[in-house]
């Protein structure tokens, strides 16, 4: 709905504009902690059947560890998590106003 009001060059509702802005203080973290609690409940099981995983020797001579990348997936998550939040409040104060993020920015500016 929303982007068919842009293309006709209708105004978006207020309301729904806030909402874009303003519910992923909550839904982001949510949404990443179901992930790596999803994540880190299915790695005994991928560990112990082998699954998505190639081990040596094989035709291509080629080893991967699924578990392992599911590790290192987990934890790339934590360098990128605040500098991605971050970016998302920015993107919110720029567009709704001035915020307690806005304001903290532009007195260390």
């Amino acid at each position: 709905a929303v982007v068919s009001t842009q293309s006709t060059g209708d105004k978006v509702p207020y309301f729904l504009t806030w909402a874009r802005y303003s519910f992923f203080t909550f839904l982001y973290p949510i949404g990443v902690s179901g992930e790596l609690l999803t994540i880190n409940s299915i790695l005994p099981y991928v560990t112990a059947s082998g699954m998505y995983s190639i081990s040596l020797p094989n035709k291509l001579n080629v080893s991967f560890s699924y578990p392992t990348f599911l590790i290192i997936y987990m934890l790339g998550y934590f360098p990128y998590l605040p500098k991605l939040y971050m970016h998302m409040l920015r993107q919110r104060s720029k567009v709704l106003g001035g915020s307690v993020a806005a304001e903290g920015e532009k007195k260390n500016s």
